[in-house]
C-alpha cells in the first residue's frame, strides 16, 4: 500500500512539474519578446503576467501584443547579468587593447582663390577672406536695470523714478513718499 501511494504521489510531482514549467512569450509588436512564468491572463486592455525569470508581476497593454506563445523548454538565459559590460566593434587582439585607428590621410591645402558663387560665400566663410578671425574687445557695458529687489526699472537712469522704492522691514517696497521734515516758520 506504501508503495503505491508512493509511486502516487510521484506521478503526481512529475505531472505537477511539467505543468509548472510551462513557460510563455508573449510577442510584441515590433518583433520583441517578453517571457512570462505563467500563462498571461487579459483583463480588459492589458494582459497581466508575472515576467520570467524575476518574477516581477506585470501588465503590458493588449494593443502592443501580436499574439502570446506557449514554449516547451525555459526561455533562453540573459546574455548579460547587471553591471557586465560589453564591448561592440571589431575582435580584441589577445592583449585585449583595441588597435590603433589607421592613419588619416594627408589633405589637400584648402583653396584660397575661390570665386564668389553668387550667393555670398566664397572663401572660408561668409564675406570671404580666410584664417583666424580675432573677437571684438568688450565695449561699453551700460548700467543694470535690475534694482536691488529683482524688479525691472523703468524710469530713465538720471529721472527722479530711476531709483528704485526703499526696502521696509517687512521685505516690500515702501511705495508713499518719504514724510518731508516741514520747514520753520519765518516770523
Amino acid at each position: 500500500m506504501k508503495g503505491i501511494a508512493g509511486s502516487i504521489f510521484a506521478s503526481l510531482l512529475v505531472v505537477s512539474a511539467a505543468v509548472s514549467t510551462t513557460y510563455y512569450a508573449l510577442e510584441v509588436k515590433g518583433g520583441s519578446r517578453i517571457y512570462a512564468a505563467d500563462r498571461p491572463v487579459q483583463k480588459g486592455r492589458v494582459y497581466l503576467f508575472h515576467r520570467f525569470p524575476d518574477g516581477v508581476y506585470m501588465s503590458l497593454s493588449a494593443a502592443e501584443v501580436a499574439k502570446v506563445v506557449a514554449l516547451a523548454e525555459p526561455p533562453p538565459p540573459e546574455r548579460l547579468a547587471p553591471g557586465q559590460s560589453v564591448y561592440v566593434g571589431p575582435a580584441l587582439p589577445s592583449n585585449g587593447f583595441a588597435p590603433a585607428p589607421p592613419p588619416v590621410p594627408a589633405t589637400a591645402p584648402a583653396d584660397t582663390t575661390s570665386v564668389d558663387s553668387g550667393y555670398g560665400y566664397y572663401g572660408d566663410y561668409w564675406g570671404g577672406g580666410g584664417g583666424y578671425v580675432p573677437p571684438r574687445p568688450p565695449g561699453f557695458v551700460p548700467p543694470s536695470r535690475i534694482g536691488p529687489n529683482g524688479f525691472p526699472i523703468l524710469a530713465p537712469p538720471g529721472s527722479p523714478g530711476s531709483t528704485p522704492p526703499p526696502i521696509g522691514s517687512n521685505g516690500f517696497p515702501i511705495l508713499a513718499p518719504q514724510p518731508v521734515a516741514p520747514s520753520p516758520r519765518r516770523p
